[in-house]
Parts: C-alpha cells; sequence; structure tokens
C-alpha cells in the first residue's frame, strides 16, 4: 500500500466513529505528519470521502466515506 494511501485509510478510520474533528487533531490521532494529513484530507474530499464543516474548519464523514471505511 502506497503511502498517500495508507493515511487516507488512516484518516477514513479516525472519522468512522463520527463526529467532528479538526486537521490538527485527526493528524494526532493517525499518527501522521502535517503535510500527509492535509494531502489525505484533501484527496478524500476531492472523492466525496470526506466533508469539510463550516466550524472551525472541521472534518467528518460521508455516507459514502462511510461505506468505504467498512470495507
Amino acid at each position: 500500500m502506497k503511502r498517500s494511501q495508507a493515511a487516507q485509510s488512516a484518516v477514513l478510520s479516525i472519522l468512522r466513529p463520527g463526529g467532528l474533528l479538526s486537521a490538527a487533531q485527526i493528524q494526532r490521532q493517525a499518527e501522521l505528519t502535517g503535510w500527509s494529513t492535509r494531502n489525505a484530507l484533501a484527496r478524500l474530499q476531492a472523492r466525496g470521502l470526506i466533508v469539510a464543516s463550516s466550524y472551525n474548519g472541521c472534518w467528518h464523514i460521508s455516507e459514502r466515506g462511510r461505506a468505504m471505511a467498512m470495507v
């Protein structure tokens, strides 16, 4: 698995339980670098798997992302 794919998988697994998390919280919980976290967030958002909230730059998983995380 490529490093970027591993980072995306880590982000999805962190967001799977639900709720809103900031990029910093995701970075800490997934134990990723800042760059890897931002890159994973951008790629997952482009694929429609996560959604940015207008509240303080937080992120949450979409229904599509939740289905992908279960696989």
